[in-house]
Formats: C-alpha cells, sequence, structure tokens
C-alpha cells in the first residue's frame, strides 16, 4: 500500500541557510531510491524558513529502509538542533 509523508520542518532564524542547504541535499539520493514514486520540496512563501517535504512511498517498507540509508541519517544529523519545529505526517489516500 502506498504511503505519503508530509513533512514540515521550521528553521530556527539562526540557521535557516544550513537547514536549507540540508533539504536541498537530501533530494536527489532520496528521488533514486527504489520505492520512492515522489519526493519533492516546497518552501513556504509566507513563513521564511519552513520547508515542506510530500512524499510518495510505495510501501512502508519503501520509507523505513528511506529512513534507514545513509543520506536520510546525515540529513537529520546535518538539521539536528537546528529546528524550532518538526511536523512528520504518514498518510493514506481513502478517496
Amino acid at each position: 500500500m502506498e504511503v505519503r509523508v508530509i513533512a514540515t520542518l521550521q528553521a530556527k532564524p539562526d540557521s535557516i541557510e544550513v537547514v536549507s542547504d540540508a533539504v536541498h541535499e537530501i533530494i536527489e539520493a532520496s528521488r533514486l531510491e527504489v520505492g520512492n514514486l515522489q519526493y519533492d520540496l516546497h518552501r513556504d512563501m509566507d513563513q521564511p524558513g519552513t520547508f515542506v517535504f510530500f512524499e510518495r512511498w510505495a510501501s512502508s517498507e519503501a520509507l523505513e529502509k528511506h529512513n534507514a540509508t545513509e543520506h536520510f541519517k546525515r540529513f537529520v544529523s546535518q538539521v539536528d538542533g537546528k529546528l524550532e519545529a518538526l511536523d512528520i505526517k504518514k498518510l493514506k489516500k481513502i478517496a
């Protein structure tokens, strides 16, 4: 069953550039993963430093494998301590 993820990251004001670099760095490798159907990054137009990922994965297993990759672990370490807020929603399309 396909899994969709909406991940919203709010960078601390003094970390916006570092977080911006990190969110851009993870895109290419994530898109190449087996089971990735979509991996898009957005920036909130009204709130500087807010980044939103919209992801589609072929299955929960594909998402779990993504979370265990080296590039994802590196991303997590790059943004550690640099976020004011992090909200991750896993969704299932129902209509």
